[in-house]
């Protein structure tokens, strides 16, 4: 399986990180026509090495070029605008990203895409562990870490495909056989921004969908349940509606009672009763709507219900999501790094009691809007840091006792001293709400180098 009937086609790739690489060198052994560029010098030097032309922006006739492979983190649209964007647009070529390249499969694989602010991550890789370990091939890709064009395509697997708000809103042809949104609240606004061209961009998850497809929408937020209210106006896939809040007529609810997580599937009549011990995963509503969201993918895939049962049953949960590092005295250490807005960080703060807050980095358009008096009844101390660390510290200070840092060293070694004198139990819990870009590459940079130093200095 290839990307034949790219062959002989003029593309140039803009932005050669891991994505870009991986896209470029896909290309090129497609026989695509394919030039590349980079603003890093050193990046351009490195595609240099794998076989990749490099060609200036300035240079290139993008009237001669059939589409333009922009990485899903450069904007193609004001103010911040990329000039390659600017000049591809004057000319009419298209725009897409990587996921939008499985359209020009010679054979079409079998996808689940998977959006949503909060969640995406730990859902795509929930299921696919239950898909692998019930021995159906699959793959998780996209914005989880692996690029669509790293995959074999000669496997016959299902590709689990994480899809954001920058990859889905330059889908064109691209159809997900089924599509899961998760929740939409307040994200990524210095791009998108206004909050409608954010919900527009995530909606794109059901575009081209026919009627053989499904389309699941979790209801616990009001923004997914005025989508699904006029759902059928819009779209052609079977549209099945979720719930860890309340029961669903037609759709399908998940409840805890009495140590157990309880399924109720009106759809396909039947209900599957877990027990939480068998659970090793944190205990928490965000979990459960991952795992509701897991089992009704199963169930679209016409798995029963004793072997999504097995399939469930072992997975821990992704690193630098409320992940548990260690225990010292009195202390347990938490590294929560890949919440990096407002919504996601309160998932921490609901979850923990006694804690102390590490939260701090670049801050994005909104800040900290959204967590108040409420939200910090279960946070003893603050701690800020980084480039948001004033701003943060201004609006925290009148509700909790708020230390400001430059560095996310310093307000650990803080939290830790503090800690230390408490005769209760506490939770340092890094949760930033913010992006990693002032002092780290990413949040994956940014929890890793957290668990080095709870290390050190217990």
């Amino acid at each position: 399986m290839s990307f034949k009937s790219l062959s002989q086609k003029n593309v140039v790739v803009v932005g050669l990180g891991v994505s870009g690489m991986s896209v470029s060198q896909k290309l090129i052994k497609s026989k695509v026509n394919l030039f590349g560029w980079d603003d890093n010098y050193k990046t351009r030097e490195k595609a240099r090495s794998l076989g990749i032309k490099i060609k200036k922006i300035e240079d290139i006739d993008f009237k001669k070029v059939d589409f333009l492979v922009l990485s899903p983190g450069i904007p193609h649209l004001p103010p911040n605008q990329h000039i390659a964007a600017k000049l591809a647009i004057e000319s009419r070529c298209l725009i897409i990203t990587d996921i939008e390249l499985l359209s020009f499969l010679d054979e079409k694989k079998f996808t689940i895409g998977i959006t949503g602010t909060n969640g995406k991550s730990t859902t795509t890789s929930y299921i696919q562990f239950i898909l692998n370990k019930l021995n159906i091939k699959s793959q998780a890709c996209g914005n989880i870490g692996t690029p669509v064009t790293d995959i074999n395509f000669s496997d016959d697997q299902k590709l689990i495909i994480e899809a954001s708000s920058f990859q889905l809103e330059r889908i064109h042809e691209f159809r997900f056989d089924i599509s899961v949104l998760l929740n939409i609240t307040n994200d990524h606004l210095d791009r998108h921004l206004s909050f409608e061209n954010y919900i527009n961009a995530k909606l794109k998850i059901f575009n081209r969908q026919t009627e053989n497809d499904n389309a699941i929408i979790s209801v616990d937020d009001l923004n997914c349940s005025k989508i699904c209210d006029s759902f059928k106006n819009k779209y052609k896939s079977k549209l099945i509606r979720i719930s860890t809040k309340k029961f669903i007529k037609d759709g399908i609810s998940l409840i805890v009672e009495k140590g157990f997580i309880k399924i109720l599937d009106d759809i396909h009549h039947c209900k599957l009763m877990i027990d939480l011990k068998d659970l090793s995963f944190f205990k928490s509503n965000h979990n459960y709507q991952n795992l509701l969201a897991a089992y009704t993918i199963c169930k679209c895939l016409k798995i029963n219900n004793t072997d999504i049962s097995k399939g469930i049953i072992g997975f821990n949960g992704l690193e630098h999501r409320l992940e548990k590092i260690s225990k010292f005295k009195n202390i347990t250490f938490y590294n929560d790094s890949k919440a990096t807005n407002a919504c996601s960080a309160k998932v921490a703060l609901s979850c923990l009691e006694n804690i102390y807050w590490l939260t701090g980095g670049r801050s994005k358009k909104g800040g900290l809007h959204g967590i108040g008096g409420k939200e910090l009844k279960n946070v003893r101390k603050i701690f800020t840091y980084g480039e948001a660390s004033l701003e943060f510290k201004k609006h925290l200070v009148d509700l909790k006792s708020t230390e400001a840092f430059t560095s996310l060293d310093d307000a650990l070694k803080s939290a830790f001293m503090n800690a230390m004198k408490e005769k209760i139990n506490i939770n340092i819990t890094l949760s930033p709400a913010c992006s990693s870009f002032d002092q780290f590459n990413n949040f994956e940079e940014r929890g890793k180098y957290f668990k080095k130093i709870v290390k050190n200095i217990t």
